[in-house]
């Protein structure tokens, strides 16, 4: 058990250090990342996919809907982080205690997968045949459901407008 442990302990340094490392060689980029919000998020899709301004307004109320859900579950999820690591401070493990907050950080993962691709589905739901049928072109260029990479992934952010892309 204490070598499982030490093992999913030094995957989850490698990690952290790999991202660690990554964000070091671009400045800024943790910046970036944080910057696409549901509105850059709207705007990119109504672009590409010519939505309709009703559209487009139907689109924005579904990502309303779940804006304070996110907001709610991504406290929840610093909490438990910080729990985590109140937990595990100085080489201290209690098992139970940690794999219940473990298992209650899986839950809320997991209830975030869901909802992501419940939106999908619904916004999905919006669109025409020919816009299907641009959604599911740029879902397999940017990894997203059935696109490659990991599932959910969405790749890159879109390429800045005016770019030629």
């Amino acid at each position: 058990m204490k070598k499982k442990i030490l093992v999913l302990a030094g995957i989850a340094a490698l990690v952290i250090g790999a991202t660690v490392f990554a964000l070091a060689q671009h400045p800024g980029m943790g910046e970036k990342m944080r910057g696409h919000g549901p509105g850059d998020m709207i705007e990119h899709i109504s672009r590409e996919l010519n939505l309709t301004d009703a559209q487009k307004a139907q689109v924005k109320s579904l990502f309303d809907a779940q804006q304070a859900t996110e907001e709610q579950r991504h406290t929840k999820l610093e909490d438990l982080r910080k729990q985590i690591d109140a937990a595990t401070a100085n080489g201290q493990f209690d098992e139970n205690t940690v794999r219940n907050l473990a298992n209650q950080q899986s839950q809320l993962m997991t209830d975030q997968m869901v909802d992501h691709f419940r939106l999908h589905s619904q916004i999905y739901g919006l669109l025409t045949a020919e816009q299907k049928t641009k959604a599911d072109g740029m879902m397999k260029r940017h990894g997203g459901p059935g696109g490659p990479g990991e599932r959910g992934h969405h790749g890159p952010p879109p390429p800045p407008p005016g770019s030629g892309f």
